[in-house]
């Protein structure tokens, strides 16, 4: 499928998340002609989810209303900096030292970089580049409008923003050659079928990098009643082989990890066939 179709916008290279159709674009939206689905587009946004949320089973994503809320603050000190120190401790690394890690992983990959639960692409800006452009997915229309502001302000033309879910992405197979998941995938439903996702959108040999939560030595995760707490509402605390099985399990390999206090940095490639 060309890129070439309003590249600009990041509209053209979208399928159907539901049959993985090459969509046709129409007046302010995107139009699948093999199942009839239509796709909204708004501020340049494509909007791919269908359902209500505040309806959703997953209690992350019926609280969207307030993650739209946080778009604001979510860059400033009064988010990266107490999430990391009281959840992963006073050695946690830093928000700057958290995006050279995981850029750092996939600076060698030109060309498409998939930037998964991106927020308002705070890791997903700063990857942009001449030999990047980077795709950022995400639920809540607050991160992906505050995204876009940022791009324009800080005159970042190759990074594009669309609404989907990390489980039906709107893009070919093999579509990309590095992703990133910055804190993230500890908050999604079925963490395989979410890794088995990114995984087919990814080129064989390609890299995800990303960083989550693991039962460290630092902050409140280190204790065990507050880690179970986390658990029942929706908050996953991976142990390492734990999350190195999941990996393998979604067609990945070569996990590395780097624990620091109760945060885990790792990134693994996808298999190759």
């Amino acid at each position: 499928m060309s890129t070439a179709i309003s590249v600009a916008a990041g509209v053209g290279i979208y399928v159907c998340p539901t049959c993985k159709h090459v969509l046709e674009q129409e007046e302010g939206k995107l139009h699948c002609a093999a199942c009839s689905e239509t796709y909204p587009v708004h501020d340049r946004i494509p909007d791919f989810v269908r359902e209500e949320l505040w309806k959703s089973a997953d209690p992350e994503l019926r609280r969207m209303t307030a993650i739209d809320r946080m778009a604001s603050i979510y860059e400033t000190r009064l988010w990266y900096p107490v999430v990391l120190n009281v959840y992963g401790g006073f050695r946690s690394p830093s928000l700057p030292q958290l995006i050279e890690a995981m850029l750092r992983n996939v600076q060698p990959a030109n060309g498409r970089l998939l930037d998964i639960a991106c927020g308002p692409g705070t890791f997903g800006r700063r990857a942009a580049s001449p030999s990047k452009e980077v795709f950022g997915i995400d639920v809540s229309n607050g991160m992906l409008r505050q995204g876009t502001a940022y791009a324009a302000k800080e005159g970042i033309p190759n990074i594009h923003f669309a609404r989907a879910r990390v489980e039906a992405l709107p893009f070919e197979d093999a579509f990309f050659e590095a992703s990133i998941c910055c804190g993230s995938l500890h908050l999604f439903t079925d963490t395989v079928v979410a890794l088995r996702e990114i995984g087919r959108v990814l080129k064989p040999g390609a890299i995800l990098s990303g960083f989550t939560f693991t039962n460290g030595t630092g902050g409140i995760l280190k204790h065990r009643r507050v880690r179970e707490w986390y658990v029942d509402h929706g908050l996953h605390v991976f142990e390492l082989p734990e999350i190195e099985r999941y990996l393998t399990a979604s067609g990945f390999e070569g996990f590395q990890p780097e624990v620091a206090g109760s945060i885990l940095m790792f990134s693994a490639r996808r298999r190759r066939a």
